[in-house]
């Protein structure tokens, strides 16, 4: 969302059984007229005063995901320069690329705004991104040292060059929207292997439909830089996820047979699978435009073979990419994004209420799962995922790796 899952608009022709009537707008692009608007529920009574002032009382202020400034102790301090070289060593042994740049832009965007996250994390989640590729593209389409999405990009209110495409915005809106679909095929496939009850299945299926819309403000965000076409279609697949949330809630409901679930299950896995091969294909497609761009700038303006600049000049040429074809090649724009997106992923961890002590990994977690995957398997609607999992458990241990070759890289507290 990162990252790895991390792991784009044309008009694709996809052929969906028994689609209903919203389902069938959404694929030739036309939104059907809106539905009734439903009544407002009624306002909830004014908190008392001392609830409010207690709610706003935080326990710990490093904790607290609405703070903008900590106290001094509890912010990240700047790196001494025998510490930028301690870990740059560090980060040199385990075969890092052009470690001391790597270690020096970060450690320069970290300390630009007070922050609770030392240099140390960012460092860290840098080295599982890349390994100091600057200037790599990952098959989703994600590109620098942090490994930023466009819609990332975006989301942490950044304004800088980007190479977007109809394939990159087809494939998020198909990675975005086919998340519901993906939960009531689970859902129904738990009822009918009898691993889940009807009456567990109908909990998970109220927690489908609270994280329904989770990750659809990237595609919002989007939509001010995609054809006039791009949110109505956005908007016309939520009505109909809802729609099939609601059929299986029913079908629960009643009571319905097996069979009647089997067949409501085939149906919405095959415009699952039809979704999921129209992200990979789009997806494809723009990282593949995005790197040849990429080598295009780089030989017009070094005039010799990209590969060479990739490898012995990243930081001077994902300047000028960052300039003239997408901020995100630019390592002192990405560092800058890293510092804010690992901070906006803190604040989730701290949302979702993971124990203090978990916060870290969490972090890491949502970093490169997002929150679209990792609200999903915290509410069992998806198995944990391996890369995630491995991803949580390495950035804590390279940023204690790292703070152990300098030890006065943190203050207490820190963390």
């Amino acid at each position: 969302m990162h990252g790895r899952l991390s792991l784009v608009v044309a008009s694709v022709a996809i052929t969906l059984a028994a689609l209903v009537s919203v389902g069938a707008a959404w694929r030739a692009g036309h939104a059907p007229p809106p539905a009734e608007p439903a009544p407002a529920p009624p306002a909830a009574p004014e908190p008392a005063p001392a609830a409010v002032a207690e709610a706003e009382e935080p326990t710990n202020p490093l904790l607290d995901p609405q703070a903008t400034l900590l106290p001094d102790e509890l912010l990240a301090r700047r790196l001494t320069d025998e510490e930028k070289a301690a870990m740059a060593a560090e980060l040199d042994r385990l075969k890092t690329r052009h470690a001391a740049e790597l270690v020096s832009v970060i450690s320069s965007a970290a300390h630009d705004e007070p922050s609770p996250i030392p240099p140390s994390f960012l460092l860290s989640i840098a080295f599982a991104e890349t390994r100091g590729k600057v200037l790599a593209v990952s098959p989703a389409g994600a590109a620098g040292l942090a490994q930023a999405t466009p819609a990332a990009y975006l989301m942490e209110g950044l304004a800088g060059p980007l190479f977007l495409t109809d394939q990159y915005l087809i494939g998020t809106r198909a990675y975005i929207m086919k998340k519901p679909l993906g939960d009531a095929v689970a859902i129904a496939g738990r009822v009918i292997d009898g691993r889940a009850t009807r009456a567990e299945a109908l909990d998970l299926v109220a927690k489908a439909k609270e994280l329904r819309r989770v990750g659809v403000d990237e595609l919002e965000v989007l939509a001010p830089r995609a054809p006039e076409v791009f949110l109505p279609r956005v908007e016309a697949a939520d009505r109909y996820n809802e729609e099939i949330l609601d059929e299986l809630d029913g079908l629960l409901s009643r009571g319905a047979s097996r069979a009647a679930l089997t067949t409501f299950r085939d149906r919405v896995q095959k415009e699952y699978r039809a979704l999921l091969r129209v992200q990979q294909a789009n997806w494809e497609r723009y990282a593949a435009a995005l790197e040849r761009e990429r080598d295009g700038v780089l030989r017009r303006h070094f005039g010799g073979d990209p590969a060479r600049v990739l490898l012995l000049r990243p930081y001077e040429a994902g300047e000028v990419l960052g300039e003239h074809l997408d901020a995100r090649f630019s390592p002192t724009q990405m560092a800058a994004f890293l510092r804010a997106h690992a901070l906006t992923k803190r604040r989730q961890a701290i949302d979702l209420g993971v124990p203090d002590d978990e916060i870290e990994a969490w972090t890491a977690a949502l970093y490169n799962g997002g929150l679209v995957n990792v609200t999903r398997i915290r509410a069992g609607l998806i198995p944990p995922v391996r890369e995630t999992e491995t991803y949580m458990r390495k950035v804590p241990e390279m940023r204690e790796r790292l703070e152990g070759v300098a030890p006065a890289a943190t203050v207490d507290g820190a963390q």
